[in-house]
């Protein structure tokens, strides 16, 4: 009996935790985060874009939107690319990929890194990601594709977050420092 009241009160907690949230941010989250997710995580978004109500439809938006995904369903992958002379390394576009739904949604990275720097994300990500059973991640501009029968979805990646950490394209995020205020 014990620990069906504490399954029903913590049901509870995180239901009020994300009526919450959405309150505040009516448009910044697209579905459950599963209590990972806080006010600052959401009101960084506000300080990248004016937030918009997001669209199904074609269309890019600046405003980032967060989503969460089972860690079993994504995954993070460095499609290795060319040679850069300028850089003197290999160079690699970081993508971050969920499925929910039965469709795709991909995080790629603003710009080609060193593929050097594309690992160092990997290792974060196994590290965040271990035993975990949701990531949520924060992206914009996106673009939808129909590819046969399937949906994917496109976004810039922002950033990520679980319960046992957090990790960023952007330096000074994930603490607040590169935003609005807290």
């Amino acid at each position: 009996m014990f620990l069906l009241w504490c399954s029903v009160s913590l049901a509870d907690s995180l239901q009020a935790h994300l009526q919450e949230l959405k309150k505040e941010f009516p448009y910044g989250l697209l579905t459950d985060d599963f209590g990972i997710l806080n006010k600052q995580d959401l009101k960084t978004n506000t300080c990248i874009a004016e937030p918009t109500p997001f669209s199904g439809q074609d269309k890019t938006s600046p405003y980032p939107y967060w989503q969460c995904f089972e860690v079993k369903n994504s995954k993070m992958i460095c499609e290795r690319g060319k040679y850069d002379p300028h850089e003197k390394a290999l160079m690699s576009m970081l993508v971050v990929s969920g499925t929910r739904g039965g469709e795709l949604h991909e995080f790629i990275s603003r710009r080609p890194l060193l593929l050097e720097s594309c690992r160092l994300y990997q290792k974060d990500w196994l590290t965040f990601t271990k035993n975990e059973r949701y990531v949520c991640i924060s992206g914009a501009d996106h673009s939808k594709k129909i590819r046969g029968t399937k949906t994917a979805w496109v976004w810039i990646f922002g950033r990520y977050k679980t319960r046992k950490g957090y990790d960023s394209y952007f330096e000074g995020e994930c603490d607040g420092k590169r935003t609005c205020g807290r």
